[in-house]
Formats: structure tokens, C-alpha cells, sequence
């Protein structure tokens, strides 16, 4: 069973008057729809932002604002939901990233296993954005997943731990050949993490990009 963090970002249903707000919305809804499930959802934010995330995901992929309403989904969770546009963007993004690479945090758990501490949808939110970094190498991305589901620092402290991981290189007039090879270098790792990672991919391919992997290492004087 997954555990969420209590997290409770500006403009969400922790303050009273968009809470009152809420409540008096859900009062006029059916019970048991999906635009009544989504707005209690929300107003359990503190304790819960993975349901939140996942049904707005839902809410997205189906465009189910578009029946009550709203043009947008901004413009839905903005004036009933009372959330910012950055907190959906992140809740989104967070929820995306359990789905490709986590997904055993969103499968159903016997209630007697003990609970898995789910980080914050922020700290997440951040976590994604390193996993497409190109300059970061694929055991350093491990080092960092790992401090991030065992210890939820604060986005500030990631970014931080990336930057020192992983600086991008100051840009110069000619390139550098070792410095191109070493970028070829990252971006093959992080494919080779990434074919590992998807079902269905005949075992061949990521073999040899392995093989392709181990040669760049070698260029550069890795291996």
C-alpha cells in the first residue's frame, strides 16, 4: 500500500476560502459522478495528491472538463478545483513518471504489507525532469531515484544534487570532440536504461546497444 506525503502547495484546497468554496460546489453535485469524485479528491489534496493526480490524468486523456463547461483543463481546475496551473503541470508530470517508470506504486497492495512511502508530487515533479537530462548518466539518475524515494528531499536539494552530478558543460566556439563522445556516451546509456525499462523489446536491441555503450566508454577512456 502506498502512503502519501502530505503536501499542500498555495492555492490548493487548504485555504478556507476556496475550501468553503469547494464544499459548497460538491453540495449542488450527484454523488458517485466524476465531477463529484474529482472535486472531493481535491479537497482531500493534503492527504492524498496521487488520487488527485490520477484522476485529473483521467480528466485529461478524456477531456471530461469539456462536458461540464470548461474550454481547458486549466480553466476547469483553476475555478473549481482552485489549483494553479504550475501544481497541475507538476501533479501531471509526477503521476506520468509513476506510470513509465514506477509503476509498482500505483498496484494495489495487500493492506497487511507494510506501507511504501511515496516522495512528494514535487520532489517527483523534479525527479522527471532529471530523467530526460542528457548530461546525467544512468547510475547517477539511480543514485539520485533513490535519495529521493528514501529520504523526499526538497526540490531545491535535487536540483542541487543534478547540478553537481551532472553541470552542463560551458559552451565554446569549437567543440570538443572528447566532450561530444561523452554526450553520445550518456544519451546511448540512458537509451539502453530506457529499452530495459519498456516491455515487448526484443532482447537483441538493447544487447547491442550495450555492445554500442561499451565502445564509447572505451573511446573516452572509461573502460
Amino acid at each position: 500500500m502506498v502512503q502519501q506525503t502530505q503536501n499542500s502547495p498555495k492555492g490548493d484546497s487548504s485555504n478556507t476560502k476556496s475550501a468553503q468554496a469547494m464544499e459548497a460546489r460538491l453540495d449542488t453535485l450527484n454523488p458517485g459522478t466524476p465531477r463529484y469524485e474529482i472535486l472531493r479528491t481535491a479537497i482531500d489534496f493534503k492527504r492524498s495528491w496521487l488520487e488527485l493526480a490520477k484522476s485529473l490524468s483521467e480528466i485529461e486523456k478524456k477531456r471530461a472538463y469539456k462536458e461540464w463547461g470548461y474550454r481547458t483543463l486549466t480553466a476547469y481546475t483553476q475555478h473549481e478545483l482552485f489549483l494553479r496551473k504550475e501544481t497541475v503541470v507538476k501533479l501531471l508530470r509526477s503521476f506520468q513518471f509513476l506510470e513509465s517508470h514506477e509503476r509498482r506504486f500505483l498496484e494495489e497492495k495487500d493492506p497487511s504489507e507494510n506501507v511504501v512511502p511515496l516522495p512528494s508530487f514535487q520532489a517527483l515533479d523534479v525527479l522527471a525532469e532529471a530523467r530526460e537530462n542528457p548530461y546525467l548518466s544512468e547510475s547517477d539518475f539511480r543514485d539520485l531515484r533513490n535519495q529521493v524515494f528514501d529520504e523526499d528531499p526538497s526540490p531545491g536539494q535535487i536540483r542541487k544534487l543534478v547540478r553537481e552530478r551532472a553541470p552542463e558543460p560551458v559552451k565554446k566556439a569549437s567543440i570538443d570532440p572528447q566532450a561530444r563522445l561523452r554526450k553520445c556516451m550518456v544519451l546511448a546509456e540512458r537509451l539502453y536504461g530506457l529499452l530495459l525499462e519498456t516491455e515487448d523489446v526484443p532482447a537483441d536491441i538493447p544487447e547491442k546497444l550495450e555492445s554500442v555503450v561499451g565502445g564509447l566508454k572505451r573511446l573516452i577512456g572509461e573502460e
